[in-house]
């Protein structure tokens, strides 16, 4: 079985559900204990509702959640109308920093991505 998840959704506020729901189900796949697991739900919620709110009419949103040796990955990205990447100085940006232990973000064009990292806290016993 593939450790990589990859989920794609047209750029609206409706589907930023289905992404919660996939990074919680992602985030207990990585053994996460149950408060991580609802602080990537939280996270990628605000990480997706970032893009949707900047996206093109047309846009599909990706989410690519990907279980690393002890945690998780997640890149979050689709074409935006300003091609800018989220501002750090933000409230939203700080709620989001505070859920995962890194976030990054880049632009290419006008397509932005955030990726996120999720190192277990609790180890899991062999």
């Amino acid at each position: 079985m593939s450790d990589d998840v990859t989920l794609s959704f047209p750029a609206d506020t409706a589907n930023v559900r289905l992404a919660r729901t996939i990074a919680a189900a992602m985030a207990a796949r990585a053994d996460l204990p149950v408060d991580q697991l609802e602080d990537v739900r939280l996270a990628v919620d605000e990480a997706v509702s970032q893009l949707v709110g900047d996206a093109e009419s047309s846009t599909i949103i990706t989410c690519v959640f990907t279980l690393t040796g002890d945690g998780l990955e997640i890149i979050v990205s689709g074409h935006t109308r300003t091609g800018a990447v989220p501002s750090t100085g933000t409230f939203s940006w700080t709620v989001l920093s505070a859920l995962v232990d890194s976030v990054s973000a880049s632009s290419a064009g006008r397509r932005v991505t955030l990726t996120l990292r999720v190192v277990r806290h609790i180890p899991v016993d062999a």
